[in-house]
């Protein structure tokens, strides 16, 4: 085959070329003409909408005011959007065909876009006017509907108005007032529906509205406070002055404050309400009457305070007479008892003063109690003061009984304490003799330094109990001490002496075992020397017990505790 020469290469390619643009072309011309047949549907659906009939109906209507300042302002929109926007985008559609037909794709694609926006435009603008149309014509339909609600509530206030006129006092002025008022509103929602001013008019029915609420609170509100003001306030006023009266003839009084006083500014406070009535001031007039009731009721709670005060009285009088003669019966002979405890006895406590201050308290007490039985007499009592004083002096009486039996109870324990500590010192006499013969008996050299010493202390310390115990006044809180002090020294004298018997036997009877022993061992022999010598010149018993019988265990072990043991067993058997 023979190959194809160099311009007929360039021929195909550029027939390609040419093919494949034309392609691109057509394309986008097809596109062209599909997007501008949508933009024309477009068109004519917003030239078919009903706006022209809309805007008809409303000017044949009779509007003013703001329906009819919107209503122009719409109609302009329709005006411009009708004979300038539609007839300028018309001529754009054809433009843009024109160009798409003779091949002028890009042109044409530029007016499709722009076209695009502007008939978007066009239908937003379009939804609009409709819209606002619709709502004025709307408007005057939900007028009628509020309207004759409005109507109906209005009615139905004015019957409760005129039917319970007795039910809102003085306040039936302003109410009638209101009712006015409002009608005259009605007559003026009519004026503007009449000029056609609809939106106007729509304002008007929510003003309406609001005094219509207005006015339904108050209906609501009104009765119950001239309920207050006509029957319940006065009642209880009369009440509270005849209770007053009765309470003051049968002798009841009154502290930091003056009811008769108190009634009057009550009486004013309830003109001063029927003021905010006839104003038809209801929030205020709530106040009032709620400041009425408060004080009402604190008058209430006065007098009845004073009611049960009384019965409180009456039943602590003569509990509370009984009480201080008891309390100063035994304050009496509590103090006649410190007085001759006194005499015997080194009181540490300050009794005497005590008790005395206790007979004082009481008399005080009593003094009170007097006053206030005095003031009952007189019919002067304020009976929650002398009730308060009754429970206190009651109170302080409590304390102090409590105070001078405990006081008596650790009196009474003199005399017995004394008794003990005799029978302690005559036991401490007899062991302290006992140890002394005991350790005479065991014919011993002598005795060691220290032991004498303790001993020496020891029977220095019952020799002051008996002096102290023999006394005119008798310290038994320092001689308790003493007791306890002597006792545990006489204990360790006892075990000391014990020590020294048991180390002083011991000691002989290894000396004899070692005996044997020290002929043979040389240790021994020196070991029994020491001890023999500690034995009887220091009279050291431990120390020599310790030298001989650590030589002897060492020379025979086991030997010690032989003679320790049989020692032990021969001692328990005594």
């Amino acid at each position: 085959m023979d190959s194809v020469p160099l311009w007929g290469i360039i021929l195909i390619v550029v027939l390609v070329v040419i093919a494949v643009a034309a392609g691109v072309v057509l394309l986008r011309q097809f596109q062209n003409q599909t997007a501008l047949a949508a933009l024309q549907q477009r068109q004519r659906r917003l030239a078919d909408l009903p706006l022209m009939d809309q805007v008809g109906t409303l000017a044949k209507m009779t509007l003013s005011g703001a329906s009819l300042e919107t209503f122009h302002r719409w109609q302009a929109q329709y005006n411009r959007l009708t004979e300038k926007e539609f007839p300028a985008v018309l001529n754009q559609l054809n433009q843009a065909g024109e160009l798409n037909d003779h091949y002028r794709i890009t042109q044409a694609r530029r007016i499709v876009d722009t076209l695009t926006g502007r008939i978007a435009d066009e239908e937003r603008t379009a939804q609009d006017i409709t819209d606002a149309l619709a709502k004025i014509t709307d408007v005057a339909q939900e007028n009628q509907a509020a309207k004759q609600a409005a109507k109906e509530r209005y009615k139905k206030l004015r019957k409760t108005i005129l039917v319970q006129s007795f039910s809102f006092g003085s306040a039936i002025t302003a109410l009638q007032t209101a009712l006015t008022a409002i009608n005259e509103s009605f007559a003026h929602v009519d004026v503007l529906e009449s000029n056609g001013d609809h939106i106007q008019a729509r304002t008007a029915l929510g003003q309406i509205n609001e005094q219509l609420d207005a006015l339904q609170k108050e209906v609501n509100d009104i009765p119950p406070r001239v309920n207050e003001l006509t029957n319940i306030f006065p009642g209880q006023a009369e009440e509270l002055a005849n209770g007053y009266d009765r309470l003051h003839d049968a002798g009841y009084r009154f502290f930091d404050i003056n009811i008769p006083q108190e009634l009057t500014k009550l009486d004013d406070d309830r003109q001063k309400a029927e003021t905010l009535l006839r104003q038809n001031k209801v929030a205020d007039l709530q106040a009032a009457n709620k400041a009425i009731a408060d004080h009402i009721d604190r008058l209430y709670d006065v007098m009845q305070k004073e009611i049960d005060a009384k019965a409180d009285v009456e039943k602590m009088r003569g509990e509370l007479h009984a009480f201080l003669t008891h309390a100063a019966v035994q304050n009496r002979t509590l103090q006649n008892e410190v007085r001759h405890l006194d005499e015997s006895y080194v009181l540490t406590n300050d009794e005497v003063q005590t008790a005395a201050r206790f007979g004082r308290q009481i008399a005080e007490a009593q003094e009170r109690f007097t006053q206030d039985e005095q003031k009952i007499a007189d019919q002067e009592a304020v009976f929650t003061l002398v009730a308060e004083d009754m429970k206190k002096i009651d109170s302080q009486l409590t304390a102090i009984e409590e105070k001078q039996v405990a006081m008596d109870k650790d009196l009474s324990g003199l005399e017995t304490g004394e008794e003990i500590a005799r029978q302690n010192l005559a036991r401490f006499m007899m062991e302290f003799r006992e140890t002394r013969r005991e350790m005479g008996q065991q014919n011993l050299p002598g005795l060691p330094k220290q032991y004498k010493e303790f001993a020496e202390i020891v029977r220095q310390e019952i020799g002051k109990l008996d002096h102290d115990l023999n006394q005119v006044k008798i310290n038994l809180e320092d001689i308790t001490k003493q007791l306890i002090m002597t006792q545990e020294d006489l204990k360790t004298l006892k075990q000391r002496s014990a020590d020294l018997i048991d180390a002083a036997a011991l000691t002989q009877e290894i000396l004899q075992y070692a005996n044997a022993l020290k002929q043979e061992n040389p240790a021994v022999a020196k070991a029994s020397s020491t001890a023999t010598q500690i034995f009887n010149t220091t009279f050291d018993y431990p120390k020599a017990l310790d030298t001989i019988a650590t030589a002897v265990e060492a020379a025979e072990p086991g030997a010690y505790h032989r003679i320790e043991s049989a020692y032990k067993d021969r001692k328990n058997q005594l």
